[in-house]
């Protein structure tokens, strides 16, 4: 064999290796774990928190091929803490966050996702400031302008005349688009009566909302989110004085822990919900009962778009797309996702829209 041939073969060894080695760095380029900050409050942990980080483990273990890593950050839902915890994760290099926070928290983080630097998808905001808008947040629920039209769309089918909506003030960034929502569409569809009285639910005192809640009404609206406990101590209090009236709450009271202190006003209350009762859902329901079974607690409504999120982000990751881009074009490019727990289908911006069930059966539902 001369010196050339020797060459020519060396040479064509060397490029065998060198694609060799490609295919396997791009292999495990493709296995990296992908960070995913999940924002949550950690020392709710009976009503929220940790529930959707067990949602996440749940998940994982469920996709043991997944590349999320998933990376707990907790904001103690407040607006001042929310933007450092997500910045300082940005600082270290993660670029993909699902937030649990409500619309108060969101409002003051939406500028860290103006840009490809990091991508959020939002499971529990509802503002409608953060509606309509090009940019890197992502949301898999109605804002509140849907979700009250489609709440006072219901309670106008109702009978009765006289409306009592407290309005937690808590979280402003939520309930005062979202009354205004209501107030408006209820108006325009006639017939009820709105007396309106704005109340902080984390410091309800019932002594001090007794002569109110005794008079005259023929259903109770109460405008407050974040799976607070005391909703179930002012629904028990107007179910003590009004037995018969029902009782409305937003989705976002859809919590074990609610059902827990509102005792026999359960029976009353009906709750707004953008996913199916577990009842009429076959996979809903199954994903519940493997919940409790693998944590020992009734799992909350938030822990179903924690799941959601995290398949969505898991086929973007699965298709190649490991860039907040990337993953952007993905996730608005399919028409309609379908996760395990229900459609999901993005507009343009980012945001989408929903039909609302209405449950009655709380006790089935939450237990």
């Amino acid at each position: 064999m001369t010196r050339r041939h020797v060459f020519w073969l060396a040479l064509l060894v060397l490029l065998v290796l060198l694609a060799a080695s490609l295919v396997l760095w791009r292999q495990f380029r493709s296995a990296e774990r992908i960070p995913v900050g999940l924002v949550a409050w950690a020392a709710s942990g009976a009503v929220v928190g940790s529930r959707e980080w067990n949602a996440g483990d749940l998940f994982l273990e469920e996709h043991p091929n997944s590349r999320i890593r998933l990376l707990p950050l907790d904001d103690e839902w407040k607006p001042d803490k929310t933007a450092p915890v997500i910045q300082g994760a940005k600082d270290v290099g993660v670029r993909f966050f699902i937030a649990t926070h409500p619309s108060n928290c969101a409002v003051v983080s939406l500028p860290l996702f103006a840009d490809p630097g990091a991508l959020l998808i939002n499971l529990a905001s509802t503002s409608p400031a953060l509606s309509g808008q090009d940019d890197f947040f992502l949301r898999i629920i109605p804002d509140a302008v849907q979700e009250q039209q489609a709440i006072a769309r219901y309670l106008h089918q109702l009978p009765g005349q006289r409306l009592l909506v407290l309005q937690d003030t808590g979280n402003p960034a939520y309930t005062d688009p979202a009354f205004a929502a209501f107030a408006a569409e209820l108006a325009a569809l006639g017939h009820w009566q709105i007396v309106h009285r704005p109340l902080r639910v984390t410091e309800f005192k019932p002594d001090d909302e007794r002569p109110l809640m005794a008079e005259p009404f023929d259903a109770l609206y109460i405008l407050a989110g974040s799976f607070q406990t005391a909703i179930g101590n002012i629904a028990q209090l107007f179910h003590y004085l009004h037995p018969q009236a029902p009782i409305l709450l937003t989705p976002w009271a859809r919590s074990p822990a609610i059902l827990e202190t509102a005792g026999d006003a359960v029976d009353r209350i009906i709750l707004p919900s953008p996913y199916r009762s577990r009842r009429q859902d076959p996979a809903l329901d199954n994903y519940f009962r493997r919940f409790h079974a693998r944590f020992g607690y009734e799992a909350h409504a938030m822990t179903i778009g924690v799941r959601q999120a995290l398949e969505l982000l898991d086929r973007a990751f699965a298709q190649g797309a490991s860039e907040p881009l990337a993953v952007k074009r993905f996730l608005l490019s399919v028409p309609v996702h379908q996760t395990s727990l229900g459609p999901i289908a993005f507009d343009r911006t980012g945001d989408v829209g929903g039909s609302y069930s209405f449950i009655t059966d709380l006790k089935q539902e939450l237990q």
